[in-house]
């Protein structure tokens, strides 16, 4: 009797013992795949134009565009250092190794590097003041206009605009673009070339720094929409890191980090600047 007790004990200690082995089991995997993602972390160095608001913000690195970067790279324990540089030295560097990855760039307009899933639209236009009434329906319509675009337009905009400004002598492509906003609500300029968020932020920047006045500011102006939306990617100098990348740009998009970042930014973008200062933005003439 006893000897068929202590049969019975002995092996529900075997049991209690081999599930114990199998807890500690799942839980050392567990532990070994959080280690191994620690492990593969990385500090990145990634390269910005300057200062593109209300996608960067190089006065306090924020923006959309670089709480989405640092957002998405983070869920794989990545962190990006930003380095801004102009435009086309972002893409040199990064071709030649120097950087690990560029923000804002089109499939394919480099080799031998790795491309994100598109993560955001910009909204070009070409924008006039009302009262010009340029008549602005299609790109030919651009001909025989003083034209101030962002710089590289007339390569990122499509061969169609490139051959429309290509001989025109008073086009040009400045980096710096509140410049831009300056030269239209000063009448400097016929149109300007330019994302209608980047358009608007600058306004209220130029209105609430004392740079134009309530009169200029309160210009009717018209942005054109002769180009489509432009999709933009980021582009990584290794798979892998684009891969994690891509990973986490889906869960921040599901669980409602990215819609937050959004939302955050929204009121750099109203068009109520006082109680009787308001940005016009007005339709496109039928």
């Amino acid at each position: 009797m006893n000897n068929e007790k202590n049969k019975r004990v002995n092996v529900q200690r075997q049991k209690r013992a081999q599930f114990i082995g199998k807890g500690f089991g799942y839980v050392w995997l567990i532990c070994l795949t959080c280690l191994s993602g620690n492990l593969n972390a990385k500090d990145l160095k990634i390269g910005v134009s300057f200062s593109i608001p209300p996608y960067v913000i190089q006065e306090t690195d924020t923006g959309i565009e670089l709480e989405l970067l640092q957002s998405a790279l983070a869920v794989r324990g990545h962190k990006a250092n930003i380095e801004y540089q102009p435009f086309s030295r972002t893409f040199r560097e990064l071709k030649e190794g120097k950087l690990d990855g560029i923000i804002n760039a089109k499939k394919n307009i480099l080799e031998n590097v790795f491309y994100s899933d598109v993560v955001i639209h910009f909204q070009n236009c070409a924008i006039s003041l009302k009262d010009k009434k340029l008549g602005i329906n299609v790109l030919e319509d651009l001909k025989g206009k003083s034209i101030v675009a962002f710089q590289r337009a007339s390569t990122l905009l499509g061969d169609d605009f490139h051959h429309t400004v290509k001989h025109n002598p008073n086009y040009s492509e400045i980096s710096n673009q509140i410049v831009q906003v300056y030269m239209l609500m000063k009448k400097r300029t016929d149109v300007v070339v330019m994302d209608k968020n980047i358009f608007i932020y600058y306004l209220r920047q130029s209105y609430l720094n004392g740079k134009l006045n309530k009169d200029e500011v309160q210009q009717e102006v018209i942005c054109h929409k002769v180009f489509p939306p432009t999709p933009y990617r980021f582009a990584f100098l290794h798979a892998n890191i684009r891969d994690d990348f891509n990973l986490g740009l889906a869960q921040i998009k599901q669980d409602g980090t990215l819609s937050a970042i959004q939302r955050k930014y929204q009121l750099l973008l109203s068009l109520t600047l006082d109680e009787d200062v308001t940005i016009r933005l007005a339709s496109v003439p039928k």
